[in-house]
């Protein structure tokens, strides 16, 4: 009896999110423990005579936060425990409970989703729905020590004044032309390298693959200086080319396309080849159709990723005729120096101006990334 109520717990879809927030308890837990430890520790080594302000501007990141640590895990932890208690007793009486019940208890499971869901889709917004409006505020309202949730009169021309502060229109073009040369080199170069790895045949090419997958581990920080050298003594700072070439190589997109191709039969390549298609051919008639999904998802992703790149542009453009538009975000700080008042506000609508196209990207074509990284990991 006991085996069958734990296999219904493991096979209900609230098992897993316990155990999920069962670990986030231990964690918190854990650096709970860790804060008293480095409390006690650090407290032993204070010198006499300090406030309490000085103690904890002395005191470390985890024994500052220590009482909050702990409480907070085991709220969580006391959440687990209730929620398993609740989930054991359904499991129990799974067979003596009517079928009117179950069907209540199925709708109240579902009621509960849709909170838990909606919960979490208000958590993901908000910064996005602070951002809005904060553009829309005065700079004065929005440094207000109690926030306001919605302005109390709408600034339409903090946008306008963006436009007039800096080059944005210019960050714009440079944006784009990056972006779509970005898109075209990962897709070319990133189609060529899968159709080797996935139905070419040669020395090495598991090995050569391993290595493409191992550059997905090195961060940029770790290769930044070497290809920032090459980028300077190539002449290409404060050039498009410097922004472009290091982006021209994807191993993440390879390893999707390959998967992708890997799915496609060989029957279909054999056909193309009695046909009279040559590598180039099969590429272009009979691959590139049948993933039609993957590479509008790679297309996205390379617009986004291109839209919003910000750690390699403020390295290499250091001037706004070739500064792209997440630097420029930044820029418009700069132009209010010297101001009694920081201008936040034109700083969020210079922010909203800029994630307009993303936006407008991912929800006109955001089935065609769900449906091209399921195919991706299908093989």
């Amino acid at each position: 009896m006991q085996d069958t109520v734990l296999l219904r717990m493991r096979q209900s879809g609230w098992f897993d999110l316990l155990l999920f927030f069962l670990a986030v308890a231990i964690v918190l837990v854990g650096l709970g423990l860790a804060g008293m430890i480095q409390y006690r520790v650090q407290m032993n080594n204070m010198a006499e005579g300090l406030t309490d302000f000085e103690i904890r501007e002395n005191l470390g990141m985890l024994a500052a936060r220590r009482d909050s640590f702990m409480n907070i895990g085991f709220a969580v932890l006391a959440f687990v425990v209730v929620g398993f208690a609740i989930l054991a007793v359904a499991s129990y009486y799974q067979d003596k409970v009517s079928l009117q019940t179950k069907k209540n208890l199925g709708k109240l499971r579902v009621v509960l989703q849709y909170i838990v869901a909606l919960g979490v889709t208000l958590i993901m917004l908000f910064p996005i729905y602070w951002m809005v409006i904060s553009s829309l505020k005065t700079s004065t309202e929005l440094l207000l020590p109690v926030p306001t949730l919605w302005p109390r009169e709408f600034q339409w021309q903090n946008f306008p004044n963006v436009l007039n502060r800096a080059p944005f229109v210019r960050y714009l073009f440079n944006t784009l032309v990056s972006t779509f040369f970005m898109m075209l080199g990962e897709l070319i170069i990133g189609i060529l390298a899968a159709y080797g790895f996935a139905k070419g045949k040669f020395k090495g090419q598991n090995l050569l693959f391993m290595l493409v997958l191992g550059a997905l581990m090195v961060p940029i920080q770790v290769t930044f200086v070497p290809i920032y050298v090459m980028i300077s003594r190539l002449g290409w700072i404060n050039s498009f080319p410097g922004l472009i070439v290091p982006n021209l190589v994807s191993a993440y997109f390879i390893f999707m396309l390959r998967q992708a191709f890997k799915a496609v039969d060989e029957s279909y390549l054999d056909a193309g080849r009695v046909d009279g298609l040559g590598r180039i051919g099969l590429i272009w008639n009979v691959l590139v159709p049948m993933t039609k999904p993957t590479l509008i998802t790679i297309s996205i992703i390379t617009f986004i990723n291109g839209w919003n790149n910000y750690f390699w542009p403020k390295m290499v453009a250091t001037k706004d005729e070739f500064r792209t538009i997440a630097v420029g975000v930044t820029r418009l700080r700069q132009t209010f120096a010297g101001m009694e008042t920081a201008n936040y506000n034109e700083i969020m609508a210079g922010a909203v101006m800029a994630i307009i196209p993303i936006v407008l990207v991912f929800l006109v074509l955001q089935k065609y990334i769900m449906t091209g990284m399921s195919k991706a990991a299908m093989k």
